[in-house]
């Protein structure tokens, strides 16, 4: 059985129980290879005090500028890490717990900065999985070499053109790699923004149907304790392992990792799908309160680092698909002043951090329900 053991530890708890594995294992982050859509902000910022109308202004602002209405949808922005970046913040994390580390990094639907990286990560990204109304993002890691480009394809195919039969093969096709794990990513999180309640009842759906593919769900570091908990709820019905996931894609490192004796990622794949056992470490920042790091995260995406050219600002980092479809970065489609073009852009997405903060009261001292069990 699954649920034996020990699943969890907390390293702000007076446990050190968990010293006794000896590798960390960093499953979830991100790098600037990762394109994060902005069809998110306007839903966003709606109860967020005056930044429906700071968006407002600057839509029309832009309109006026480029004859033709801002398309959310056709924007996304980039993190400011790099993967050799990403990579050093997730290993010496790791290291400094005594552990050695392993570091699979998921940028969405890209393998690019394991390319920078191929002797340290394995090949793996998160996968977009539109489905029934509802947006999946699944964790694929440690695709063979060999067989990389033909199942990147398979899984650009279903993104684009979703069917129940591509979807499938692919999630057949997986599983039958013996290396290759397959992780429901924050499984509650409402990426397509249908409504919590309805998203949660098309992922209990999707298991029901291909839940035997799928080979652990997420509990995620950048999620509340109370989503985490139905998470394991879920898990523990369809008996189904948990692993850690930060999906960090700033500068702050994953807020959960895995504890292993596995020497190798293959090793640990085999721990996860044969034994069925994982065991998840809590990170001290996972216990500090979600709403202000969510602040310090996007504070972090907002701020400028003179020593990364082409991606020193923020209007650097964020790009829109043009109506001659061409994507342009801001910076290239305001010319020499984007903080002019885009400064009420500018002052809606930094600030929405700190709303985001203080929109409700919050207590700055950690909760003892930090915890999944």
């Amino acid at each position: 059985m699954v649920f034996m053991e020990k699943r969890f530890y907390y390293r702000w708890e007076q446990d050190d129980e968990w010293q006794r594995f000896t590798t960390g294992v960093s499953l979830h982050g991100h790098t600037w290879q990762s394109h994060e859509g902005l069809a998110f902000l306007p839903g966003a910022v709606q109860k967020l005090y005056f930044l429906p109308r700071v968006l407002q202004w600057a839509e029309n602002r832009y309109q006026r500028k480029w004859k033709q209405p801002f398309d959310f949808e056709r924007g996304y922005w980039t993190s400011p890490v790099s993967p050799e970046a990403a990579y050093q913040l997730e290993a010496r994390q790791i290291e400094a717990q005594g552990l050695r580390p392993l570091v699979s990094i998921t940028d969405h639907d890209s393998i690019v900065a394991h390319k920078e990286l191929p002797a340290l990560t394995p090949i793996s990204l998160e996968w977009t999985v539109p489905y029934n109304g509802a947006v999946f993002h699944i964790g694929v890691h440690n695709l063979p070499g060999a067989e990389k480009n033909a199942v990147l394809e398979s899984l650009a195919l279903y993104t684009t053109h979703p069917a129940p039969r591509t979807l499938r093969n692919i999630l057949g096709q997986l599983h039958a790699m013996p290396d290759v794990l397959a992780i429901l990513n924050h499984p509650l999180s409402d990426q397509g923004r249908i409504g919590f309640e309805i998203h949660a009842a098309v992922v209990r759906e999707f298991l029901e149907r291909y839940g035997h593919w799928i080979h652990a769900l997420e509990v995620n570091a950048l999620q509340s304790w109370d989503i985490n908990r139905r998470v394991a709820k879920i898990a523990q019905e369809k008996n189904a392992p948990i692993v850690s996931g930060g999906d960090r894609h700033g500068f702050e490192p994953n807020g959960a990792i895995n504890l292993t004796h596995a020497q190798t990622f293959a090793d640990f794949v085999h721990e996860i799908r044969g034994d069925r056992h994982s065991t998840v470490l809590f990170m001290p920042q996972a216990h500090r309160p979600l709403k202000l790091r969510y602040a310090e995260n996007i504070k972090a995406i907002m701020d400028d680092y003179p020593q990364l050219p082409g991606h020193v600002f923020w209007h650097d980092r964020v790009f829109y698909k043009c109506a001659d479809g061409v994507t342009r970065s801001i910076t290239e489609l305001s010319g020499e002043n984007p903080i002019a073009a885009f400064g009420a852009m500018n002052l809606a997405i930094n600030a929405l951090g700190f709303a985001n903060f203080v929109a409700r009261p919050i207590n700055l001292i950690p909760s003892s329900s930090a915890r999944i069990q």
